[in-house]
């Protein structure tokens, strides 16, 4: 879950930051680390995907989660199913969130709780 906060926060920074004139050079590191980030989470196996989640609390529906997953499957450089929903409008970067922490939750031991 520490990746997918880190770069959460690193987009939302970009966002707000580019309107104020953030340097390139800072502006380019935090790009450099997004793109790291994003290979991270996507290298992670969860038992359940993050659209079934979605879907099953009612923040997308099918519709919007074929037509996100349609979107990822042609990019390039991909993208992460989250980035997607986001961009297309479906869902709010809270809900992404909301999401997020519910995977990670479901897919930890007890032990690791």
């Amino acid at each position: 879950m520490e990746a997918a906060v880190e770069f959460e926060k690193l987009q939302v920074l970009i966002k707000l930051e580019a309107t104020d004139g953030m340097p390139c050079s800072v502006c380019s590191r935090y790009e450099k680390r997004l793109i790291a980030l994003r290979g991270t989470l996507q290298e992670q196996h969860h038992e359940y995907p993050l659209g079934a989640i979605l879907v099953s609390i009612g923040a997308v529906t099918d519709e919007q989660l074929n037509r996100a997953l349609h979107a990822q499957e042609q990019s390039q450089p991909k993208k992460l199913l989250g980035e997607f929903l986001v961009e297309m409008d479906f869902i709010s970067r809270k809900k992404l969130s909301h999401a997020l922490a519910i995977q990670t939750s479901s897919s930890q031991t007890p032990s690791s709780r």
